[in-house]
């Protein structure tokens, strides 16, 4: 899961980086990432430092979570700004038309596309999660931290696999689609994935060439070394 992938619903929904990160962590998949963090985050700090700073083992978690929704923050705040947000107006109202954008507003009020949009919810937080982690585990590796990969995708952690909503969420959203099909929800559809089409477009190809792990997660060593893990 990229950055750039998980950064795409900021620009169509109008969402802020900071509340989408913070409704990720809070959701089940959220904490039990968090579960794993901490418990990656106990394995791998010093116990004598631990002592030192008076830090028990079980606060490691909730430090952990707050680390990791201050550098997702981030994370998908540079990624955001690797768009451009005229092309992105532009390319928009090409493919969907002048009032595109202001017609995408509206249609969130609509009752079905608000249902069809709390089933989509899950799969955009998870994307969010996955990214995160993603990057944050690549960065680590780069950069020889000392702490194991979260991402159950890169240690195969068939029980946090599990936890993961995507593919439920995903059923219930062909099932809702199957039997509602109003032209609101139909035309809702359409515009997203017109936006969808124009915020790839709209990426700086070059700037994007050029972001990676360490774009997002470099000097996170010092937020690591106060939690002992060096």
């Amino acid at each position: 899961m990229s950055a750039a992938h998980a950064q795409g619903p900021l620009q169509m929904s109008g969402e802020k980086a900071a509340p989408l990160v913070r409704d990720a962590f809070a959701s089940s998949y959220g904490q039990a990432l968090a579960d794993e963090f901490g418990k990656a985050l106990g394995k791998a700090a010093d116990p004598a430092c631990l002592g030192a700073k008076k830090i028990a083992v079980a606060d490691l978690r909730q430090r952990g979570l707050d680390l990791m929704v201050k550098r997702g923050t981030r994370m998908l705040e540079q990624s955001t700004s690797l768009i451009d947000s005229k092309a992105y107006d532009e390319k928009f109202a090409a493919a969907g038309g002048r009032s595109a954008s202001s017609e995408l507003v509206q249609l969130a009020n609509d009752t079905d596309v608000k249902r069809y949009r709390e089933l989509e919810r899950p799969i955009r937080l998870t994307a969010v999660l996955d990214a995160v982690f993603e990057q944050f585990d690549r960065y680590a590796e780069s950069a020889r931290i000392k702490i194991a990969p979260v991402s159950p995708l890169a240690d195969g952690n068939d029980a946090l696999l599990a936890k993961d909503p995507t593919e439920a969420s995903e059923k219930a959203l062909k099932d809702f689609v199957a039997t509602h099909q109003p032209p609101s929800l139909q035309r809702y559809l359409k515009l997203s994935e017109n936006a969808a089409d124009a915020t790839t477009a709209a990426v700086n190809t070059d700037q994007a060439e050029k972001t990676g792990p360490a774009t997002f997660f470099r000097g996170v060593e010092a937020d690591l070394a106060e939690l002992c893990i060096h």
